[in-house]
């Protein structure tokens, strides 16, 4: 018989719908992924990806000299209720400065690997089509001026630099609190010559990390 798959389930006299299925799948593969970043750990989760970090920086490393110095934008824009900016940023940047490799490794399921030290994260996560080791310094006078950025009180920018020292990647994280609660605008550039899918794939991989950690600084109150 053809036609829509319909799908009736009952659990203990309570019936389920499809979407109450894939949302308790989705937290048991948080957890699946969780335990298995847990126990292969750093070092060899550097190891496990080695092939596809070599293949990613053959990719990523000549795209500055043939874009001739030029960088792109690529922006992810979000408004939220239910918590301050200095509830968020006292949450997160306390992540940051603890290291708190549960917490980062969580925000997203392309995050492999996450050490925050002495002021740099080094960050396996995908950019592109797949993932890319390099390590991100937060600093004063990164290149950002797009428009839009007038209205945010706090700025925090960085440079992602591959193994190789190479400049891959600049960002400009904002928040400031407005009348529907905290803004936050999120900003990344690569270099001109990037594929497109670069560009669009990140703004999602923001959207999808700051959720998350949104969500826990929020439980966390």
């Amino acid at each position: 018989m053809n036609g829509e798959l319909t799908v009736r389930t009952v659990i203990d006299g309570t019936e389920y719908t499809q979407d109450d299925i894939r949302r308790w799948e989705l937290d048991r593969a948080r957890a699946a992924l969780a335990l298995l970043k847990d126990r292969i750990g750093d070092e060899a989760m550097r190891e496990l990806l080695a092939e596809d970090l070599r293949a990613a920086d053959e990719i990523m490393a000549p795209l500055p000299d043939a874009s001739g110095g030029a960088w792109r934008s690529a922006v992810t824009e979000m408004e939220i209720g239910g918590i301050t900016a200095e509830e968020f940023l006292t949450w997160w940047q306390g992540r940051l400065a603890s290291a708190d490799r549960t917490a980062l490794l969580a925000a997203n399921p392309e995050h492999y690997l996450a050490n925050s030290a002495d002021g740099v994260v080094e960050i396996i996560e995908t950019i592109g089509s797949g993932p890319l080791r390099f390590f991100l310094t937060f600093h004063d006078g990164v290149a950002i001026e797009d428009e839009g950025h007038e209205t945010y009180p706090v700025r925090i920018g960085g440079t992602g630099r591959l193994t190789d020292g190479t400049e891959i990647c600049r960002v400009m994280h904002e928040f400031g609190d407005g009348p529907r609660g905290l803004r936050i605008r999120l900003t990344i550039q690569f270099p001109t010559s990037a594929p497109e899918h670069v560009f669009t794939g990140h703004q999602w991989h923001f959207a999808c990390e700051f959720l998350n950690w949104l969500e826990a600084a929020h439980a966390a109150r």
